[in-house]
Formats: structure tokens, sequence, C-alpha cells
């Protein structure tokens, strides 16, 4: 299994169209990515301006898949120009 975490900070002004398009995000992985096992967002409490996307994939056909989808390429179009600090995928090792 391939876990991910991706940290990123987006502007002030942009934190409500970023929980939009995550929640637009999401609902496309979960209706057609049967290999990612787990898709979470987080915005930390202390800092609404910084989130976590949290991520496991069966394998990585499933990783690659998700990558290459068009409703990936969608995300971070928008995404992207919205952050302050650009998300940085973090390849994580369970250990328990």
């Amino acid at each position: 299994m391939i876990h991910v975490f991706v940290p990123y900070k987006v502007r002030p002004d942009a934190v409500e169209t970023v929980k939009e398009i995550v929640g637009k995000f999401i609902s496309q992985i979960e209706e057609n990515e049967p290999g990612t096992l787990l898709y979470k967002s987080f915005q930390d409490a202390e800092e609404p301006t910084s989130f976590t996307h949290v991520m496991s994939f069966a394998n990585p056909e499933a990783e690659t898949l998700h990558k290459k989808s068009s409703y990936c390429r969608e995300f971070t179009d928008v995404l992207y120009p919205l952050c302050e600090i650009m998300p940085k995928p973090m390849l994580q090792n369970e250990i328990h």
C-alpha cells in the first residue's frame, strides 16, 4: 500500500474556494478510483489557511490513475494559483 501526505497553504481570501474544490475533487475520486483506499482533506484548526491531504493507494497503478486523471489536473489548475506554499507530496511508511 502507498500512503501520501500533501500539506499546503493558501491565501486567506482563497479558503472557501479551496474547501469547495476539495469537496468536488474528493467526490470524483470516490466515484472513479476503487484503488484509492483513502482520501481525506484536513484543515488546520489553528491556521485555517493550511491544509493537508492524506491518501492511501492499493498499488502503484492506483496512484498513477489518480495522478493522471482529468479531475486531478482540473483541481490542481485551480488550486496552485491560490497557494502561498505549494503542495509537497510526502511518501509515508506505515509502522503499525
